[in-house]
C-alpha cells in the first residue's frame, strides 16, 4: 500500500518519548497508510536506538541519525526529503503535540487548505504546556513580531506542529534556512499567498526530557525576521555573530577608555580591549548564535583555544590597522577602533563558522 502520510519528528534526547509517541500516531492514522520519520541529532540518550529498536516491530517506522548536522529545521528539511508520504505532518517529540489532531489535519488538506497549523492559543485554548508567565510572554511577543511580517492575523505563527503537501515544501525548501528559528514560519513566510487554516489543540506538558525553550528565543527570532528582510543575503547565523560582536563592543570600549584614561597607549589599551571582547564574544556565540553545537566542560575550553590562537591573526589586524587608522585620523579613538573591529569581526566569523562549531570542525565534541 501506498503512504499517504509521512510523519516528521526532530528529535534530541527523546529516547522515553518515542514508543507511547508511536503508539498515539498507530490509534490515531488506523485504517491510512502512514510512516513516522524521526531525525535524531546523534541524540546521547539513546534516542536513535530507541527508533531502531521499534523499526525492527514496525515497517513503517525510520530513523535518520544524523552525525555531523545540527538543528531543528535542517532535521525537518532532512526529514522531507526523505519522505515517501504525499502529505506530511511535522511534529515534536516530546508529547506535547496531541497525535489524535492529525487525521483532522490530513482531512483539512484534502478539502483544499494549502498550510494546516495547530495553534496553541485559538480562544479558549489553556496552554499548559507554557506553565509560566515569562514563557507566555515570550510566545505572544514572539507571535505579534511575526505576524507583523507576515502581514496576516494567525494566533500562533510560531508553532511547531504542522502538516502541509510534500510538494509544496519541496518546492519551497530551495528558500528555507536551513539554521532558521521556526520551520512553520519560515514556511508560512515564503507561502504568504497560501491558504493556512488553524485548528486549535491542547499544548501539553512535557513528560520526560527537558524543555528547549530558553530566554534567547526572542534573540533568535529577531535575527531570523533580519534575515528575511535582508532577503536572504545574510544568513541569521551572521546576523547574530554581528549582534554578539555588537554588545561585545561595550566591553572593548568600556575597557579601552579606561585603559587610555589609567595612562596606557592607545596601542596597548587597543590590545588588551580586544582579548577581553573576544573572550566575552566567543563565550555569548556559544550559547546563542550556535546553540545548536554549543560546547560544554571540556570542550569549552578547547573551543576558546583554539579560537583564541586562530583569532591571533585577526588581533593583529585589528590592532595594527586600528593603530594606523589612530594616526593617520589624528587621535580619532572611536573611528580607529572601529575600523580594527571591522577587520577582526570578519575574520573571526568565517573561522567560527568553519572551524570551531561548523561541520567541519577540527574540534572533537564527545556527544556522551
Amino acid at each position: 500500500m501506498t503512504t499517504q502520510i509521512s510523519v516528521i519528528v526532530p528529535t534530541y534526547n527523546e529516547a522515553a518519548n518515542i514508543a507511547p509517541l508511536y503508539d498515539g500516531l498507530e490509534r490515531a492514522l488506523a485504517g491510512r497508510p502512514w510512516e513516522l520519520v524521526v531525525v535524531d541529532d546523534d541524540s546521547p540518550d539513546g534516542t536513535a536506538q530507541a527508533v531502531l529498536a521499534l523499526a525492527e516491530r514496525h515497517a513503517n517506522v525510520r530513523c535518520l541519525q544524523r552525525v555531523q548536522e545540527r538543528g531543528l529545521c535542517s532535521a525537518v528539511h532532512w526529514g522531507v526529503q526523505a519522505a515517501h508520504g504525499e502529505l506530511v505532518v511535522v511534529m515534536d517529540g516530546d508529547l506535547q503535540h496531541d497525535a489524535a489532531l492529525v487525521p483532522q489535519m490530513v482531512e483539512a488538506l484534502e478539502a483544499g487548505s494549502d498550510i494546516v497549523s495547530a495553534s496553541r492559543f485559538l480562544a479558549g485554548q489553556e496552554v499548559r504546556g507554557l506553565p509560566t508567565a515569562r514563557r507566555r510572554r515570550l510566545s505572544s511577543y514572539g507571535n505579534r513580531l511575526t505576524n507583523l511580517l507576515l502581514g496576516r492575523a494567525l494566533s500562533d505563527p510560531l508553532t511547531g506542529f504542522f502538516a502541509t503537501s510534500r510538494r509544496l515544501f519541496l518546492a519551497t525548501l530551495p528558500r528555507l534556512q536551513a539554521d532558521g528559528f521556526k520551520i512553520f514560519f519560515d514556511l508560512a513566510y515564503h507561502n504568504r499567498q497560501a491558504t493556512i487554516r488553524e485548528l486549535p489543540f491542547e499544548f501539553a506538558s512535557r513528560r520526560h526530557g527537558q524543555s528547549k525553550l530558553q530566554l534567547y528565543v526572542l534573540w533568535l527570532l529577531a535575527c531570523d525576521i533580519a534575515a528575511k528582510l535582508s532577503g536572504g543575503v545574510l544568513p541569521p547565523r551572521l546576523i547574530s555573530f554581528v549582534g554578539v560582536g555588537l554588545i561585545g563592543s561595550i566591553f572593548h570600549f568600556s575597557v579601552l577608555y579606561s585603559s587610555m584614561a589609567l595612562g596606557a597607549v592607545f596601542w596597548v589599551g587597543q590590545a588588551i580591549a580586544t582579548v577581553v571582547a573576544m573572550v566575552f564574544n566567543f563565550s555569548i556565540n556559544n550559547v546563542l548564535t550556535y546553540s545548536d553545537d554549543q560546547l560544554r566542560g571540556a570542550a569549552f575550553y578547547k573551543g576558546l583555544l583554539l579560537y583564541g590562537l586562530i583569532a591571533s591573526l585577526g588581533i593583529v589586524a585589528n590592532v595594527s590597522t586600528a593603530h594606523i587608522t589612530y594616526e593617520r585620523l589624528q587621535g580619532h579613538t572611536f573611528i580607529a577602533a572601529c575600523t580594527g573591529l571591522v577587520i577582526d569581526v570578519i575574520w573571526r566569523f568565517a573561522v567560527s563558522n568553519r572551524l570551531i562549531w561548523g561541520r567541519a570542525s577540527i574540534l572533537w565534541k564527545p556527544r556522551w
